[in-house]
């Protein structure tokens, strides 16, 4: 793995607001509009290890603002409990405004029976983000009911939320250790209608980067684990991971997501609409 050219050393999180390094940040937050936005985070996280991991948390979050648009591929494997294979192409974008949720659209490509599938989302800072999903077989787009948002993406090991929360106000985070390469961060999800009791994340002291979350049902027992490798840097700036596997740890079954050909500021933003995702088609 390539050493990131965002070192820092470990600050107060006041500190991480006025970070020079944010100034000319042309996303969503700068060093101004983050106060606003993280204050009530700030009010809940008491304890020092509360504040450690919302500090870790912020810095990360703020290292991934201003990349505006982003394009990639992607296949998906689906491996059942007998280790019968399954695989779906994916082309994925994603699209990120001043003063806007942040939006993702993915079209499958293929193979033929879920061909010109496509799935919407808007990330909201609170409550459930909105999803959308279009099927061809019967010309029709569906919105996703929050409280259904638990359920499997597409038959795979990847949930509706685990595609669509990133927003660092969805979490409230408690730092648990750390060893030679990783700070332990403990994320207790706060949306409304969440699968998990908790996520317990590794992110890399290099490039602030989570390399690993494991994620524990609503009775407290582990679920999942979810392994993030082959991390590319782009811009030299935005750190993109091209190797996900997701696997259940209670059913046996195993989703992987092999990314490539990332593009920055490669998609049109008229295509975000969940009233003409059939174009798509």
């Amino acid at each position: 793995m390539k050493k990131s050219r965002v070192n820092f050393k470990y600050c107060s999180l006041a500190t991480v607001y006025f970070l020079s390094a944010f100034h000319a940040v042309a996303g969503n937050y700068n060093e101004e509009t983050i106060k606003s936005y993280a204050a009530p985070l700030l009010q809940e996280h008491q304890s020092e290890a509360e504040k450690k991991g919302l500090e870790i948390y912020t810095k990360q979050y703020l290292i991934d603002e201003g990349w505006k648009s982003m394009s990639t591929t992607m296949e998906m494997e689906l491996i059942d409990a007998t280790g019968r294979k399954s695989t779906r192409t994916v082309k994925k974008d994603s699209l990120e405004e001043i003063g806007e949720p942040d939006k993702t659209l993915g079209i499958f490509v293929s193979p033929t029976d879920i061909k010109g599938t496509v799935m919407l989302t808007f990330e909201h800072p609170t409550g459930s983000d909105s999803q959308w999903l279009y099927m061809p077989s019967i010309k029709r787009t569906k919105k996703i009911n929050a409280k259904n948002k638990s359920g499997s993406f597409v038959g795979s090991e990847f949930s509706w939320e685990d595609i669509s929360t990133t927003e660092l106000t969805k979490f409230r985070y408690k730092y648990v250790g750390e060893d030679a390469k990783y700070w332990i961060v403990e994320r207790v999800p706060t949306y409304e209608f969440s699968g998990y009791s908790k996520e317990t994340t590794y992110v890399n002291k290099q490039n602030y980067q989570t390399e690993k979350i494991e994620f524990f049902d609503k009775k407290g027992d582990m679920l999942k684990t979810l392994t993030l490798t082959e991390w590319r840097e782009y811009a030299g700036r935005y750190w993109r991971a091209l190797h996900f596997d997701m696997k259940n740890v209670q059913n046996n079954k195993q989703t992987v997501l092999r990314l490539s050909n990332y593009e920055l500021g490669s998609v049109d933003r008229q295509n975000f609409n969940s009233l003409n995702l059939n174009k798509n088609e």
